[in-house]
């Protein structure tokens, strides 16, 4: 959760792939994520990774089709912008994306064109960030992106999209006003997706990696086992202090 803000998507990967390699709690961390995320993958395929960023998933998971927006590393296995999918209608089994719908500036435009080219049957899985009262504390204090509940993305949908120089927009936000607390308003928004599920997660131990920052209060050996037991907590106090969202849509018959 770097506080500094980079000039550009680039720097940005740069610093969490340093981030990464140097910090194993956070990969503990991430690798929860990622089996809970292919937990939930339709049995169809291809899986398309958006937004690979640093090659993180695709480490974990290595059948995913890798994409992003520029060439950030020998891991990715084409360049797409999500803005705009390359697929045929109904040819993608599963879409996958951590971290990335926020960074969308019309993210309902991203969601019609994912619903068009998933299979029928076929499933988009987002994690994103909470918007709960713990986890805007924590990204205020520690964490460069704002969290804008206040911006009214439906509103926005249908409008031109602001530039977005460097990739940099973002609002971590956008699961929270999409999905809990506008759900049917989305759905009604791109018809032929249904909600299958959303779950809460994470509470301490994520905010105790420091995420991609330089700092790090967690070994490794305690990160599962914490994650574990908070996973008791949040499981009753998930809408106040939960700092992960799991969004799972599936393209109807």
């Amino acid at each position: 959760m770097p506080k500094q803000r980079l000039s550009n998507y680039e720097d940005e990967l740069a610093a969490q792939r340093s981030a990464w390699e140097r910090k194993p709690a956070l990969r503990s961390v991430y690798r929860s994520w990622y089996a809970r995320i292919v937990e939930q993958l339709a049995p169809v395929g291809p899986t398309v990774e958006i937004g690979g960023g640093s090659g993180n998933f695709k480490e974990f998971f290595p059948e995913a089709i890798s994409t992003d927006v520029i060439p950030a590393g020998p891991w990715l296995d084409c360049l797409l912008d999500a803005r705009e999918l390359p697929f045929a209608a109904s040819s993608v089994g599963n879409f996958v994306m951590a971290d990335v719908l926020h960074h969308l500036p019309r993210p309902f435009d991203f969601l019609r064109d994912a619903q068009r080219a998933l299979r029928p049957g076929g499933r988009l899985i987002i994690l994103e960030p909470a918007a709960t009262p713990w986890s805007r504390l924590v990204l205020g204090l520690f964490h460069h992106e704002p969290v804008d509940l206040d911006q009214d993305v439906f509103g926005e949908d249908g409008t031109p999209p602001p530039l977005n120089d460097g990739y940099t927009f973002a609002n971590q936000a956008f699961g929270s006003l999409l999905f809990v607390r506008g759900p049917q308003e989305t759905l009604n928004r791109v018809p032929g997706l249904r909600l299958r599920s959303i779950d809460r997660s994470d509470f301490l131990v994520y905010p105790a990696t420091g995420g991609f920052s330089y700092f790090c209060l967690v070994p490794e050996r305690f990160a599962e086992p914490l994650q574990r037991l908070e996973g008791r907590i949040v499981g009753r106090t998930g809408r106040l202090t939960a700092m992960r969202l799991l969004i799972v849509l599936e393209r109807e018959p």
